[in-house]
């Protein structure tokens, strides 16, 4: 199926899949200096700038997650920044939570794009929420260890940046994280932005996570999580190979670029990254929802 995209006009098809290329490197890159999978950011725009039906987009960009979560997860694992423990324990909630708002976005809201649109605006509200309760991007020694955390053993330790040294956190309100989770799955599913926009406050902000380890194992965690949701707009046929192929390949490109340039960025800087990707997302999809953009 062959989607044409009014930002190439009558240019030849290579055009519209090197600029789709193009915009996904981008993406990736900077989604996994931040952990959030480039979802945020891919789903804007393709709808905004290339016109592409919002459902089409949501399923593109859930592919494009899941690649991005391939080409950057690895690296971070290697590097020792992965919490895979907690990963793990919060994937769990996450997956269902896709499956959960994928089933929404193709059945109740399958001809509601305004709807959609507007439902980036409380998931960046949320994210913001989370993430600026947290001060600052290390942890909190003496945050309290509910039984949850302490019984799955919940803790971590990597290389800090500022100090050169091994730097040991432990995880707390355990529970409250694996709730976020799933609400973080739920619209990572409805809107296909991959969960890492609340997946790396609720850790850096609720779970006592350092920014850095929470950015990385939100990567590692949300290839899953989209995978779960892509599988719905698969079967619904919202999945168009001609959005998705150039889309992934990006994808793969720009994450693995991001992990390599995320070690050299200090937390702050990445974490005011997020903070301005969050306020774009937010502004551009509920000037959509509303009917000014597009």
């Amino acid at each position: 199926m062959t989607i044409p995209l009014p930002l190439t006009g009558a240019l030849p098809v290579w055009v519209d899949l090197l600029a789709l290329l193009l915009i996904a490197i981008a993406a990736g890159l900077l989604g996994s200096l931040v952990g959030v999978g480039g979802g945020i950011i891919l789903v804007p725009v393709l709808v905004l700038v290339f016109g592409v039906e919002i459902h089409l987009a949501i399923a593109a960009s859930l592919v494009a997650v899941i690649a991005n979560s391939c080409g950057a997860a690895s690296t971070f694992v290697e590097e020792g920044l992965t919490d895979l423990r907690t990963g793990m324990f919060l994937e769990t909630a996450t997956a269902v939570g896709g499956l959960a708002g994928a089933v929404v976005a193709v059945t109740f809201l399958a001809s509601h794009g305004n709807v959609l649109a507007l439902a980036f605006v409380p998931v960046v509200l949320l994210s913001l929420f989370l993430l600026l309760r947290q001060p600052n991007t290390g942890t909190d020694d003496t945050a309290p260890r509910d039984w949850l955390s302490q019984r799955l053993r919940l803790e971590g330790e990597y290389v800090s940046r500022a100090t050169g040294g091994p730097a040991h956190y432990h995880v707390s309100r355990a529970g409250v994280g694996l709730g976020l989770a799933g609400i973080s799955g739920f619209f990572s599913g409805l809107v296909g932005v991959g969960g890492g926009n609340i997946n790396v406050p609720a850790m850096n902000g609720t779970m006592n996570v350092p920014f850095r380890p929470a950015a990385a194992t939100s990567t590692f965690m949300i290839g899953v999580t989209a995978s779960a949701g892509a599988l719905v707009f698969l079967f619904a046929g919202d999945l168009q190979l001609f959005l998705a192929a150039p889309i992934a390949v990006g994808g793969v490109v720009g994450s693995y670029a991001g992990s390599i340039f995320q070690d050299r960025a200090t937390a702050g800087r990445l974490r005011s990254i997020l903070l301005c990707v969050l306020v774009f997302a937010a502004v551009v999809m509920a000037a959509r929802g509303l009917g000014y953009l597009g």
